[in-house]
C-alpha cells in the first residue's frame, strides 16, 4: 500500500472511528500485558520477598529513569510534522524529517548508557545497595543500548500501525512471566529475575525497532541518491526545535510520578517499601497506560482535525475526556473495596500494606485519564509549552508532598501526593481549552 493509499483509507473512516479502533488494538496489547505483568510481579515478590523483590524494582526503575531523562519523545514530532506530509504525499519532507529523528535516537542512547553506566556506582550505595547488587546495577545499564528506537514509535503511529505498537506491548512481558516462572520454579537468586527483565527489556526494543523500520522503508520507500536526506537540518522544519526542547522536558517531569518516586522511596523509606509502591503502582497500570494510549491514539486526529478547522476537533476530546473519568472512577470503587483481598490472595500478607496507597495511585490515574486527551488538544493547537509549564507545576507538587507526606505518614503519603498532583493539570488544560473555544467562538 503506497502513502497515498494509507491516507486514503484512514481518511474514510470517521475520527471516533478511527480512534476507537486503533485505541482496541493497543488496549488489548496492554491488557493482556497488564495481565502478564500482574502475574510476573506477584510470582516474583513470593518468591523474592520485600526486600530483594524491591531491589530489582530499583535496578530496573533505575535505567528506565535515566534513559527517560536523555528522550526528547521525537515520535510527537514524526506526527505533528509527518502527518501534513503524508496528507500531501511529500515523501521527501517525511524522509528529511524521519532522517533527523533515527539521528536523535541514536545520539540519545549512547548517553543514556554512558550517564547509566557513569552513575551506578555512585548512586547504588545510596539505595542500600551492597557490591554485588551495584555490579548489577552496572551490568543492567548496558541494556539502554538496545533503546535508540523512538522514531520507530512516531513511525508506526504516522501509518496507524496500531496493531504492531499492540502486540510489542506483549513481549516483554510475555519473556518477564515465562522466565520468573521457571527462575521461581528452580528457586533461583534474584540475579536470574535481574537477567530476566534485562533479557525481556532489550528483546521489546529490537521487535519495535525492525517492525518501524520494515514499515518506514515499505511505505516511503528508499530515497533518490541525489535528494541528500541524510544531510537533513532540524532548521528546515519551522519550530521543531523548540517543540522537541518542550516535549524533552515535559517527559522528564512525566517521569518523576511514574520512575522518580520509586527511586524516592528507595531513598527515603528503604527498597522493602520501593517494592511496595512499585507494587501499588503495578497495578494502578491498569489506568494509567490506557492514558498514554489515549494520548497516542487521538494526537493524529486532533492534529489533522485542527489544521483541517473541521468541526470533529471539540467532539474528539470532549468525549474521550469523558468516557475515559467514567472508567477510571470505576477501578477507584473496585480497588477501595477489593484492594486489600486482592492483594492477600496473589501475593501474601506481607504486601496488604500496600493496598490503601493501590486505591489512591488509582485515583491519581484517573485524573490521568480524564487530562489525557485534553493533553494531545493542547499540542494539537501549538500549546505544548502552555503544557509544560502545567506539568512541571504538578511536578513540584509532587515532590514536595511526597517528601512532607511519606516522612509524616509513611508510604501513603505517597498516594496523596500523586493525587493532589495528578489533579492540577487536569484543571488547568481543561481551563485552557475552554478558553481556547470560547475564543473562537467570539
Amino acid at each position: 500500500m503506497s502513502v497515498s493509499d494509507s491516507a486514503e483509507a484512514g481518511q474514510a473512516q470517521t475520527p471516533m472511528r478511527r480512534i476507537l479502533g486503533n485505541f482496541g488494538y493497543l488496549l488489548r496489547g496492554r491488557g493482556l500485558a497488564a495481565i502478564m505483568l500482574l502475574a510476573a510481579t506477584a510470582i516474583m515478590a513470593r518468591a523474592l520477598g520485600p526486600a530483594e523483590f524491591g531491589m530489582v524494582v530499583l535496578i530496573h526503575t533505575y535505567a528506565v529513569l535515566v534513559r527517560g531523562l536523555l528522550n526528547v519523545k521525537q515520535f510527537l514530532a514524526i506526527v505533528r510534522w509527518g502527518v501534513p506530509a503524508l496528507d500531501a504525499g511529500d515523501h521527501s519532507t517525511l524522509r528529511r524529517l524521519v532522517s533527523i529523528c533515527w539521528r536523535l535516537d541514536w545520539l540519545c542512547c549512547s548517553a543514556a548508557t554512558v550517564v547509566a553506566l557513569g552513575l551506578a556506582p555512585l548512586l547504588g550505595p545510596s539505595m542500600g545497595m551492597d557490591p554485588p547488587q551495584v555490579m548489577m546495577l552496572t551490568a543492567y545499564s548496558l541494556v539502554l543500548l538496545a533503546t535508540g528506537n523512538r522514531t520507530a514509535i512516531g513511525i508506526l503511529r504516522l501509518f496507524d500501525r496500531f496493531d504492531v505498537l499492540g502486540w510489542k506491548e506483549t513481549i516483554g512481558p510475555a519473556i518477564r512471566l515465562v522466565g520468573v516462572l521457571v527462575a521461581w520454579w528452580l528457586e533461583s537468586p534474584m540475579v536470574v529475575y535481574v537477567g530476566i527483565f534485562a533479557f525481556a527489556f532489550a528483546v521489546e526494543e529490537f521487535y519495535l525497532g525492525w517492525f518501524g523500520r520494515r514499515e518506514y522503508y515499505r511505505q516511503v520507500g528508499m530515497p533518490p541518491m541525489d535528494e541528500g536526506s541524510s544531510k537533513a537540518r532540524m532548521k528546515e522544519f519551522s519550530g521543531l526545535r523548540h517543540f522537541l526542547w518542550i516535549t524533552y522536558w515535559q517527559s522528564n517531569v512525566d517521569l518523576i510520578p511514574k520512575h522518580g518516586s520509586i527511586l524516592l522511596a528507595g531513598f527515603l523509606m528503604g527498597p522493602a517499601e520501593a517494592g511496595l509502591l512499585r507494587l501499588a503502582r503495578q497495578f494502578s497500570t491498569l489506568l494509567s497506560k490506557p492514558a498514554g494510549l489515549i494520548r497516542q491514539v487521538v494526537f493524529p486526529d486532533l492534529t489533522r482535525s485542527w489544521n483541517q478547522g473541521n468541526s470533529d476537533f471539540k467532539l474528539i476530546v470532549t468525549r474521550t475526556a469523558l468516557l475515559a473519568g467514567g472508567l477510571g472512577l470505576f477501578f477507584v470503587l473496585a480497588g477501595h473495596f477489593f484492594g486489600e483481598y486482592l492483594l492477600r490472595s496473589l501475593i501474601g500478607e506481607e504486601f496488604v500494606a500496600a493496598a490503601p496507597v493501590l486505591t489512591l495511585l488509582l485515583l491519581a490515574s484517573t485524573f490521568d485519564l480524564t487530562a489525557a486527551s485534553l493533553r494531545s488538544a493542547a499540542y494539537a493547537i501549538g500549546h505544548a509549552g502552555r503544557v509544560l509549564r502545567v506539568y512541571a507545576l504538578s511536578a513540584v507538587v509532587y515532590v514536595a508532598l511526597f517528601v512532607l507526606c511519606t516522612l509524616e505518614m509513611g508510604l501513603i503519603g505517597s498516594g496523596i501526593a500523586a493525587c493532589a498532583a495528578a489533579a492540577l493539570p487536569a484543571i488547568a488544560m481543561a481551563d485552557l481549552l475552554r478558553k481556547k473555544a470560547h475564543g473562537a467562538a467570539v
